[in-house]
């Protein structure tokens, strides 16, 4: 409810303000989501994600009781750069957390059931903040929202991982032991390629969801709530997928190599769609290719990465995730501006078919990892 509630108030006060105030929590999450990998290695993943629920908490109870007063531009700010922040800190030790309690062909099961119930979150999340906003404002919009972090974090508290790794000695310095994590990370079979894999990912999906579909609505006449329609295909057909998957486990590698095609497919539909019912098929088979591809990839490389630096391998997968957005999204704006959003969608489709090629690689890589190197592991008796 957070990221929707920030969005609606600083986009009420101008395109500018909106800029400023989404750009202030994009930032702290690329810069430390790498940082936050090693502080999870370290502290453990549980006690990094109650930490960082239970400061939103409080940055959202503060902004909850300065609300009832006023919202300034630069309270809508500083929300957005701790929430981002936060977000940066905890992602690497939230991706790894799963692994915390199952292996091998459980893992995928359990990571499509958290992504499943995540989805549907990001699904109701905005409604839920929408209602509440016209409610009774920002004031308890905000105040709902730090409830629901200290209501995760203390559940997180009260959780003991069965599988948690033995935490490393602290024997070099922070800075040392962070350039070692990455350049392992980019020496090991399959990581290069799942990082491209995932950039290739990252540069198309989102802006093509947060950026061209409103664009094509506008310019095809879709309207407001038909757009509306389009775009909510994209989780739909996440959703689907994952659930297939928590049920019959991960999908082959074949059928997950066709994911960036089937997505491809959709962008290409989508560039020469006029027609409502044939955008919301296209982004649908777009959401339905990537957690296809998705869907197998995460997990293998979860289960594969050395249990010393699950967080740290992780927080180079979260900032593939989010730092070629930031290019991105301009860019293919520029595209659009310039040629039309047919010629973005086009170059996403593009991208999305080259993308198969690293997704191939990734898997051949990760193979290689016949079984993921693991010391043993605590019991839950032995988790603290």
């Amino acid at each position: 409810m957070t990221f929707y509630a920030l969005a609606w108030v600083s986009a009420s006060r101008g395109p500018a303000t909106a800029s400023v105030v989404l750009t202030a929590g994009s930032i702290p999450l690329c810069l430390l989501v790498l940082a936050g990998g090693l502080v999870a290695d370290h502290w453990g993943a549980r006690p990094v994600m109650v930490c960082c629920d239970l400061v939103m908490a409080a940055v959202m109870g503060a902004f909850a009781v300065g609300a009832l007063w006023a919202a300034p531009v630069w309270a809508l700010v500083a929300v957005s750069f701790l929430s981002g922040a936060a977000a940066g800190v905890r992602r690497p030790a939230a991706g790894v957390f799963p692994r915390l309690f199952a292996r091998g062909e459980e893992l995928p099961r359990l990571m499509a059931t958290l992504v499943l119930l995540l989805q549907l979150a990001q699904v109701t999340g905005p409604v839920v903040a929408g209602a509440l906003l016209a409610w009774g404002g920002l004031a308890p919009t905000s105040g709902i929202d730090a409830f629901s972090f200290a209501m995760v974090g203390l559940v997180l508290l009260a959780t003991r991982p069965p599988l948690a790794p033995e935490r490393p000695p602290c024997e070099r310095s922070w800075t040392t032991q962070l350039r070692d994590g990455v350049r392992l990370a980019f020496t090991s079979p399959g990581v290069p390629a799942t990082v491209t894999a995932v950039c290739g990912l990252a540069v198309t999906i989102l802006p093509l969801v947060e950026l061209c579909v409103p664009l094509a609505g506008h310019d095809r006449g879709w309207g407001a709530g038909g757009t509306s329609l389009v775009v909510g295909a994209w989780p739909l057909g996440g959703m689907t997928v994952m659930a297939i998957v928590a049920r019959r486990g991960a999908p082959a590698a074949r059928v997950a190599l066709m994911g960036p095609v089937t997505a491809s497919a959709g962008a290409l539909l989508l560039a020469v769609a006029d027609h409502l019912a044939a955008g919301v098929f296209a982004v649908l088979l777009v959401g339905i290719g990537t957690s296809t591809t998705t869907a197998r990839l995460f997990p293998r490389f979860t289960d594969a990465t050395p249990e010393p630096m699950l967080a740290r391998f992780n927080s180079v997968i979260q900032l593939a995730q989010v730092a070629p957005v930031l290019v991105a999204t301009p860019v293919l704006g520029w595209v659009a501006h310039t040629w039309g959003t047919e010629t973005s969608l086009l170059l996403v489709g593009v991208t999305l078919l080259a993308t198969t090629v690293a997704v191939h690689r990734a898997e051949v890589g990760l193979s290689q990892v016949a079984e993921p190197r693991h010391p043993p592991a605590r019991d839950a008796q032995g988790a603290r």
